[in-house]
């Protein structure tokens, strides 16, 4: 093969690598108000959900040219307890007990750099793993998300993951005198608007 052909060829490689590195970009998304996070479980009487809209942290992706995520960096999620709230202001007293919250206010998860993303169509399955620490005690965890892209190059990433209150040494709230008593399992779900 001429000197000249190899040499145009390897040029046109080194562009093209050249342009697809320049269109992805680091950036920094973190949750607006829109987003949400609640709490389920169960009890002897009845089930129970408890809210926040009060969403904290960062969010750290590689995205390419369309601004669709293709590396994520890491995660950081901060929830104050007391802002979840239920309908029953006696649940959320025994829970914010049970969550020792004067001690440890936030709820809070960090990746360890185990994170993947693969593309589903039009959505984003995001796998994390991390710490997450509630009442003082931190556990290794996984979480996953399913992400969509939204107006304005926002990610609206959603799920849920189920623990026990037990996993992190919280004993289950007791009410009533002990005739109403929570279950161990609980179910956090998420939805989580990310914007840059």
């Amino acid at each position: 093969m001429p000197i000249t052909r190899i040499f145009s060829t390897t040029l046109i490689i080194c562009t093209f690598l050249f342009l697809q590195k320049s269109f992805a970009q680091e950036q920094i998304f973190r949750p607006s108000g829109e987003s949400y996070v609640t709490v389920t479980g169960t009890s002897t009487l009845h089930d129970w959900e408890m809210r926040s809209g009060n969403v904290g942290g960062e969010a750290i992706f590689t995205t390419g040219e369309s601004g669709s995520p293709e590396i994520l960096e890491s995660v950081m999620f901060r929830l104050e307890k007391t802002t979840l709230k239920s309908d029953k202001s006696g649940l959320d007293r025994r829970a914010y007990q049970a969550l020792n919250t004067n001690r440890h206010p936030e709820i809070v998860f960090r990746t360890n750099g185990s994170n993947s993303v693969r593309k589903t169509g039009d959505r984003y399955v995001v796998d994390t793993r991390g710490e997450l620490t509630i009442a003082g005690v931190t556990r290794q965890v996984s979480i996953n998300a399913t992400c969509i892209n939204g107006d304005d190059q926002r990610l609206v990433c959603s799920g849920s993951r189920s623990l026990k209150m037990s996993e992190f040494d919280i004993d289950p709230p007791v009410m009533m005198m002990g005739t109403l008593r929570t279950g161990d399992e609980i179910t956090i779900n998420y939805n989580i608007v990310y914007t840059p």
